[in-house]
C-alpha cells in the first residue's frame, strides 16, 4: 500500500494546526507556509478534511481553519481515510470480487493480506493528534 503525498501533507498540516493554531484560525497560506507546500495542494487537503468533518472554516479576512473534533478523537487513520478512502494493501481485502486471480476460485493469500491491513489500520486508529502534537512539542523543548 503506497500513501498518496495528500495523505502525508493532511497529516503534516493537521499537526501543523494542532500545534500552532492552539484554538485560533489559520488561514491556508499560514498553513501552506508552515508545512512548505503550494497553497492550492493545501487549499485541495484542506477541502477534503473538511469534507470528512475533520476541520471547519470560516470564510472572511480573518477567516481560516480550526479542528472540528477534539484533538485525542482525530486520528491518523481518519486523516488518511479522508484522503484515501479504505486503507487496503490489496482491493481482493475490501472485496472479494476484486480478486484477479484467474486459475483459483478463491485468493490463496487473501488472509495475509487481510491481517497486514488490519494491522496497518489499528496502528494509524490508535495514533491520535493529541499524542502526535505532545511529542511534537517535548522533541522541541516545549515550543510549539
Amino acid at each position: 500500500m503506497k500513501l498518496s503525498t495528500k495523505s502525508r501533507y493532511a497529516l503534516e498540516g493537521m499537526l501543523y494546526l494542532a500545534v500552532f493554531g492552539n484554538e485560533k484560525l489559520l488561514s491556508i497560506k499560514e498553513l501552506s507556509s508552515g508545512i512548505q507546500v503550494s497553497a492550492a495542494y493545501m487549499e485541495q487537503i484542506f477541502f477534503s478534511l473538511k469534507k470528512a468533518g475533520l476541520v471547519s472554516t470560516i470564510r472572511g479576512a480573518k477567516g481560516g481553519f480550526v479542528l472540528n473534533q477534539p484533538e485525542d478523537e482525530i486520528t491518523v487513520g481518519k486523516i488518511i481515510r479522508a484522503m484515501e478512502g479504505n486503507m487496503v494493501p490489496v482491493e481482493c481485502v475490501s472485496s472479494l470480487s476484486a480478486c484477479k486471480s484467474k486459475v483459483r476460485s478463491s485468493c490463496i493469500s487473501r488472509n495475509v493480506w487481510v491481517r497486514i491491513s488490519a494491522a496497518i489500520s489499528d496502528t494509524a486508529d490508535s495514533l491520535t493528534l493529541r499524542e502526535l502534537k505532545e511529542k511534537y512539542i517535548a522533541e522541541n523543548g516545549g515550543r510549539s
